[in-house]
């Protein structure tokens, strides 16, 4: 693993607490997605559906630039 691999796990980890501590809130009263500081006084539930997808998509993305940033072997 080179130090441009290593960075692109450092941002993958980054974002994905950040989007743990930021989550996308479902209000029930105008049903509506929202997002909200996760230990914030939201009147929703954290809509899982939409998190787990924005997990996958950022794995995705962060397997694509790790494997583009590893060390071309001739």
């Amino acid at each position: 693993m080179n130090i441009r691999q290593r960075r692109v796990l450092i941002a993958v980890a980054i974002a994905i607490l950040a989007m743990l501590l930021y989550p996308p809130f479902y209000l029930t009263v105008n049903r509506v997605s929202t997002y909200d500081w996760l230990f914030g006084f939201s009147q929703g539930r954290v809509n899982v559906e939409l998190l787990f997808a924005q997990w996958i998509a950022v794995g995705i993305v962060g397997a694509i630039a790790y494997f583009l940033c590893a060390d071309k072997k001739q």
